[in-house]
């Protein structure tokens, strides 16, 4: 916690230089005397009367008054009074001011343990705050930033998108079912399955945060899907069925289990890879990925239990065909999409190829054009702060009276409508990021913005006027206050390393001059610490020598003299005073006084600081970072555009012809290479994820060749993932590529359910072309209704309704949307075309292998006639 503006009393004994010298006084002597006549000691304890009694010496000192007539022996046994040779000051000062709005204020910040939840925090927080309006009625509270209010804002937007989505979701399951009954019993899983999903993640100890609310709601769409497979294809049985019978629920039920279950399993199974993801994606996405693997768990067991509950008691009794489409008359989308299968089945490698082309051209019309960032950028906060920054002989008045001035200015500053740009103005002078020093050059502006201006405009505006009011060789800096989830990704660095300080200093001005060319870049900074001037006192060996004193001796003396001794806490008046005894400022305050500083010599002589040694004024060394005991500058800087990498490729190009001075060595970090960090650990991810889906499939189907058929489906999903990207406009980011993850384990949900079908098929005996058709005939309806509940639920989030998706932005809707659109339509014809090749080929590989056979029995047979 940092509190700025807060003012403590203290009393302050200012010594007198020349009385000192009159009267042959020293600091410490004057210490010495007034901690002696001050005591305050315990002797031990006495008995009287029986009782032990705790005996105290005091000097009988309890106010101000009789503190100045504290008497003071001379090195040559007079007798003088502390007020002879000091001034006493009890003072209630600050090292900073603080204002808000102009009036008085005291700033305090508080920072939030790392393990603490921001929300729980910031309501304690202002809890108190409300307590205190009561219990302190004349002081007025404002908060004037909170980072858990983007957090708030993010989790409320979620929860807007999610509700949105599943009514939306709700809307074209009714529309395809037809069927009020039916469609109440779909959206039940969506209730229950939540329910369950919140009652696993108490147990897995996930709570509810921006990334598990996006996980549950990005899964509405995704857990209506069994129920929808299972209520369809019960519906269906039961028009079919001569007599409607529990059984035919059950038989129903049975046939679609092994599907939606390989299905939600193979889902599940591409989230396991995150695990493999290490950093702040492994570290974020994670819950993320629990969620919707325990949202989509809960959805296979409420499909599997309670739909068919449902069913029975909704629609067994019900009479048939009642509000619903009928099985018996195809309608003309299956018609149509029947004419299609059957000419791509006939036409298999044109079809194949045609597809592939429309692979090739996506990416390779979409990937160069596409922008790539690190995360989601949100939309620009209101809250900012200006770091001001003066030349440093500027004293603390000076800022003060400066800075007061600009508050004013801003106060004033009115938008379009006439309204005040700012809802606040507050200013700690003197304040550079560190509590406990103050820094006279230096004060920080913190303002918010009303919410009809544009804050990226506002902050350049302002910071060019308040540096054109500033003196030369001022700095200002502009920074916007933003909560980053946890997360935090530089947009660009530039790391110097050598071992010449100077040369490193002179390297960071030639790149942050280079940078600041670029509009792109704002908050262009470096972490070197800001050049001050200090004073040296170099001791000349052989003068000090002469006059029988050693550097040692002449540092011990002139820190007594310079440095303010503290003596603690002292009561007098019946106030506690922190007590400290110093020079006055004004007989240290140019380098001829401290020259004065009088010396004792061994034979008692006195002999001046300036005698023995010379007093200058040098710069004084920034402090610099070490990373491998090299020493290291890094310059940093926002990028404000949505390709942060091509911005940073750009300048990295541009950094390439600045001309750097001998021994250092730069190297480039930021977004770009925490970008190729998390792209690589997330591809690897994706072909684990692949693999896991395989493996799952495998096991469900019990051959190896229907999954490796499904699997087809994926590189269509890739087109209109990319085709998506490119006509939002969205870059590609962490999150995109999350949403390509998530893909994987969608997509092949619709082609298991039709792969699925046709192997039932084949084994009541029709050939793999029948059975394919008919198989897309039956699930065309259930595939084209889950992909549409999935698509419509994430609607929402993909159009940026809220604004304020936090890290799962509109990208990842927007790439599950069109990766489903276009791997939706597709699936339905490359996926029975590569079945159909792969039970080809197994056949002929088996008439290969039986005619090899015969041969070999009949030669077997004719050798031994």
């Amino acid at each position: 916690m940092n509190i700025i503006g807060a003012r403590d009393t203290s009393l302050d004994i200012e010594l007198d230089a020349s009385a000192l010298e009159v009267y042959g006084l020293s600091p410490s002597l004057v210490s010495n005397a007034i901690n002696s006549a001050a005591t305050q000691s315990p002797i031990g304890s006495v008995e009287i009367s029986g009782n032990n009694k705790m005996t105290r010496v005091t000097g009988n000192i309890s106010s101000l008054y009789q503190l100045e007539q504290v008497e003071i022996t001379t090195p040559k046994g007079d007798i003088v009074t502390l007020a002879q040779v000091a001034k006493v000051k009890a003072i209630t000062e600050s090292n900073f001011n603080g204002r808000l709005d102009g009036k008085p204020a005291i700033g305090m910040i508080l920072y939030k343990a790392g393990s603490a939840n921001a929300v729980e925090f910031s309501s304690s927080i202002n809890k108190l705050i409300q307590e205190w309006h009561t219990s302190l009625p004349n002081i007025m509270f404002k908060n004037t930033y909170d980072s858990a209010d983007q957090i708030k804002e993010s989790i409320s937007g979620l929860v807007r998108e999610g509700i949105i989505g599943a009514v939306l979701a709700s809307l074209m399951i009714l529309i395809f079912l037809r069927n009020v009954r039916m469609t109440l019993i779909v959206l039940v899983s969506i209730p229950l399955s939540i329910l369950i999903t919140l009652l696993l993640m108490s147990q897995l100890g996930l709570t509810l945060n921006t990334m598990t609310l996006g996980g549950i709601f990005i899964a509405v769409g995704r857990v209506v899907d069994d129920s929808i497979v299972v209520i369809e294809n019960i519906y269906a049985s039961l028009e079919k069925a001569q007599e409607r019978k529990e059984s035919v629920i059950a038989l129903a039920t049975s046939q679609v289990s092994m599907a939606i279950t390989s299905s939600t399993l193979a889902t599940v199974g591409v989230f396991a890879p995150l695990a493999l993801v290490t950093g702040v994606i492994g570290g974020f996405f994670r819950p993320f990925a629990l969620t919707i693997a325990c949202a989509l768990l809960s959805s296979l067991i409420v499909a599997l239990t309670v739909i068919p509950m449902l069913a029975k008691l909704l629609v067994l009794r019900s009479k048939p065909g009642k509000g619903h489409h009928d099985e018996t008359k195809p309608t003309k989308l299956t018609t149509f999409y029947e004419k299609v299968l059957t000419w791509s089945l006939k036409n298999r490698i044109k079809t194949l190829l045609l597809s592939l082309l429309l692979l090739v051209v996506s990416i390779g019309g979409t990937i160069p054009f596409l922008s790539v960032s690190f995360l989601p950028s949100s939309k620009p906060p209101t809250t900012m702060y200006f770091q001001l920054k003066m030349p440093y002989e500027t004293s603390f008045e000076a800022t003060d009276a400066k800075t007061n001035e600009i508050e004013g200015v801003l106060l004033n500053t009115k938008d379009s409508n006439g309204e005040p740009v700012f809802k606040f103005v507050e200013a700690l002078v003197g304040y550079a990021g560190k509590d406990d020093e103050r820094t006279p050059y230096a004060s920080q502006i913190f303002v918010q913005l009303n919410d009809k201006v544009d804050p990226n405009k506002v902050k350049d505006d302002m910071k060019a006027f308040i540096l054109s009011e500033l003196p030369n060789g001022s700095e200002v800096q502009a920074k916007s206050m933003e909560g980053d989830f946890g997360t935090s990704s530089t947009d660009f660095a530039y790391t110097l390393q050598g071992d010449d300080q100077l040369q490193l200093e002179k390297a960071a001005k030639l790149v942050k001059e280079k940078l600041s060319t670029f509009p792109e870049l704002a908050e262009v900074a470096d972490n070197l610490s800001d050049a001050k001037t200090e004073i040296e006192i170099a001791v000349d060996q052989k003068q000090a020598r002469a006059y029988g004193l050693s550097a040692s001796q002449v540092r011990d003396t002139a820190r007594v003299w310079i440095q303010k001794q503290k003596l603690g806490d002292m009561k007098f008046d019946n106030i506690v005073y922190t007590t400290t005894v110093s020079l006055d400022k004004t007989d240290k305050n140019t380098l001829e006084k401290l020259g004065n500083i009088p010396l004792a010599g061994p034979n008692g002589s006195t002999i001046l600081l300036k005698e023995v040694a010379k007093i200058n004024e040098i710069k004084g060394a920034a402090s610099l970072s070490r990373e491998k005991q090299q020493q290291l500058v890094k310059v940093t800087a926002k990028i404000n555009a949505a390709d942060k990498t091509g911005v940073s490729a750009k300048l990295s190009k541009a950094l390439k012809e600045v001309e750097m001075p001998q021994g250092v060595t730069p190297k480039i970090s930021g977004v770009s290479s925490d970008v190729n960090d998390s792209f690589k650990q997330l591809f690897v991810a994706m072909a684990a994820a692949i693999f896991v889906v395989y493996l799952i499939m495998v096991l469900a189907f019990g051959n190896a060749s229907a999954p490796f058929a499904i699997l087809f489906s994926l590189p269509l999903a890739v087109i209109g993932g990319l085709l998506g990207l490119a006509i939002a406009r969205e870059p590609l980011t962490v999150t995109s590529m999350i949403g390509f993850l998530m893909l994987i384990g969608i997509v092949v949900t619709n082609a298991i359910v039709l792969i699925d079908r046709a192997q039932q098929l084949r084994h009541e005996g029709y050939t793999v072309r029948h059975a394919l058709i008919e198989a897309g005939k039956v699930r065309l309806r259930p595939i084209i209704m889950t992909a549409g509940a999935t698509i419509m639920a994430l609607v929402p989030l993909a159009l940026g309704i809220s604004g304020e998706g936090g890290l799962i932005g509109k990208g990842l809707g927007v790439v599950v949307i069109g990766g489903l659109i276009t791997s939706t339509l597709l699936t339905l014809v490359v996926v029975p075309i590569i079945y159909e090749l792969i039970e080809s080929i197994k056949n002929r590989f088996g008439r290969m292998f039986k005619r090899n056979k015969n041969k070999e029995t009949i030669t077997t047979s004719s050798l031994e006639v």
